[in-house]
């Protein structure tokens, strides 16, 4: 008897979560927060002093209250991210199927070619970028001698290329000028974590940019309301409700941060970085495929040259 009510309890509390997901979980939090500030904000008078923004304190307590919201929600992103590259079946997948493909360069010595292979697609790229430029600024010459002086760099754009420096990702035809290019690296291809910079726009997910979008974008309404907030005081005659408003104010700023930080390290995992993956196994495929197809060949060519 206890066993079929423990798992019909079990049944109802899988219900439930099947119901609702954790975004309506969260909104009928703030729902419910909402709610209980409208009603607790008729118990109190509220107002604003401009003198407080002469008040040292005032921006000391602004400033660590921000610095507060930034790093609950960055530390809580950085768990979310671990937990869900862990955790999700699909990037667990990917990354052993690019550590099996790694082996596999390893076994067959092949990590000589692969780097030839990658400096070759390189080359490619930066060639393809250089006469991309040369053509975009000769479109829009509307003198027939510059144009033919940027067609006289479009023809020679094979051989000049062997001489423009590059660096990084960027090559340099002058000291004020440099054009940019998706360069490979291997290091991306076969690295478990990412880099704050990216040279490849394909295969590298730039993960400082997402987090400068999360701090400047998505947590700028949060600091904004924070900020609102701290200028506003309470009559003393109402002291407890005032404190209650706060504790309510301060409970769901840190009910965002976790939410904004627990939704970002997800999407970033599942939305962004897990597609970077796919091309990056998509890549070593490619060259496996290439050097196969090679050794095929040569097997062919050498049992013909034995019969």
């Amino acid at each position: 008897m206890a066993m079929n009510n423990n798992k019909e309890s079990l049944e109802k509390l899988l219900a439930v979560k099947n119901k609702f997901n954790y975004r309506q979980f969260f909104m009928i939090a703030v729902l419910i927060f909402a709610t209980a500030a409208d009603i607790l904000i008729d118990y109190v008078q509220a107002g604003f002093n401009p003198s407080i923004f002469k008040d040292p304190a005032y921006w000391i307590m602004l400033g660590l209250t921000c610095l507060s919201v930034i790093l609950v929600t960055l530390s809580v992103r950085d768990f979310f991210r671990e937990k869900e590259l862990r955790e999700n079946s699909d990037v667990v997948a990917v990354q052993r199927q690019i550590d099996i493909a790694h082996s596999e360069l390893m076994k067959r010595n092949l990590t000589t070619h692969f780097a030839e292979y990658v400096d070759d697609i390189n080359d490619k790229r930066k060639r393809d970028a250089y006469k991309a430029y040369i053509q975009y600024k000769m479109s829009k010459c509307r003198r027939d001698k510059w144009r033919k002086k940027w067609q006289t760099l479009l023809d020679r754009a094979d051989n000049d290329i062997e001489y423009l420096p590059v660096r990084g990702n960027l090559i340099e035809v002058s000291k004020v000028c440099y054009i940019k290019f998706n360069r490979v690296r291997i290091a991306t291809i076969f690295s478990r974590t990412d880099r704050n910079k990216s040279d490849d726009e394909n295969m590298e997910a730039n993960e400082q940019a997402h987090i400068n979008e999360l701090i400047f974008r998505k947590l700028f309404t949060l600091i904004s309301f924070s900020i609102a907030l701290s200028t506003l005081f309470f009559e003393p005659n109402a002291f407890a409700v005032s404190i209650l408003i706060n504790t309510f104010s301060k409970l769901f700023r840190t009910a965002m941060s976790i939410y904004l930080g627990a939704s970002d390290g997800q999407a970033f995992v599942k939305g962004t970085l897990l597609s970077k993956m796919n091309l990056r196994l998509d890549f070593i495929q490619k060259f496996l495929e290439k050097e196969k197809s090679k050794s095929e060949v040569k097997q062919v060519d050498a049992e013909g040259t034995a019969e």
